[in-house]
């Protein structure tokens, strides 16, 4: 990351807040040789230091990060194609792919908490819904063995290949297409489409 940068948006941010370094130092429980060196500029202080300074200075982290650098944006664009797993194992890849590459990466790469818990938000709501869809879909045919002449029944297993083609469809959209342009997207250097009507579970 850009030491420079950062060094320079802390010390605006603690000087408008009218902070001494040593009450920085105490809030965040650095030593003060430490939260110098930061300002200096002479280190390059690791995110879960600068999530400590950014809470202190009672701002966002990304308000202390500077911008992304090409390599950072391809980790990214890696982070985003990674829900395409769901087409490796279904229900849980699209999930526990990006989840294992967020761990892995997120003390390394500037934005990937903000990125990880929108894609990881999104793919869980959507791996749940699939998930209610297709327990609907083994319902219809169990059904369908045990009450073979049901008209309503029938009336419902008419749209049972409608119903499977629109989950196959649904799932190339959210487990493909979605993470595909995201992933070009961010590749470019642009901000990625929001996942749509997701659960916060990461906050």
């Amino acid at each position: 990351m850009d030491k420079i940068s950062i060094a320079k948006k802390i010390v605006h941010y603690r000087k408008q807040k009218g902070m001494t370094q040593e009450v920085l130092a105490e809030m965040t429980g650095l030593n003060v040789r430490t939260v110098q060196r930061i300002e200096a500029g002479e280190v390059d202080p690791r995110l879960y230091t600068l999530k400590s300074i950014a809470d202190a200075l009672q701002v966002n982290l990304e308000e202390l990060l500077p911008e992304p650098t090409q390599h950072e944006l391809n980790q990214l664009a890696v982070l985003h194609i990674t829900p395409i797993g769901f087409f490796l194992f279904p229900v849980i890849g699209n999930v526990l792919l990006p989840f294992i590459f967020w761990m892995m990466k997120r003390e390394e790469i500037n934005g990937i908490n903000k990125h990880g818990k929108d894609i990881l938000n999104g793919q869980l709501t959507y791996s749940i819904l699939m998930s209610f869809l297709f327990g609907i879909q083994i319902v219809l045919a169990l059904t369908a063995i045990f009450l073979p002449g049901d008209p309503m029944l029938i009336k419902l297993l008419m749209n049972f290949p409608v119903l499977i083609v629109v989950g196959m469809v649904l799932a190339v959209l959210v487990f493909g297409i979605f993470p595909a342009i995201n992933a070009i997207k961010v590749y470019n250097g642009k901000e990625p489409w929001k996942y749509p009507l997701k659960i916060n579970f990461f906050k």
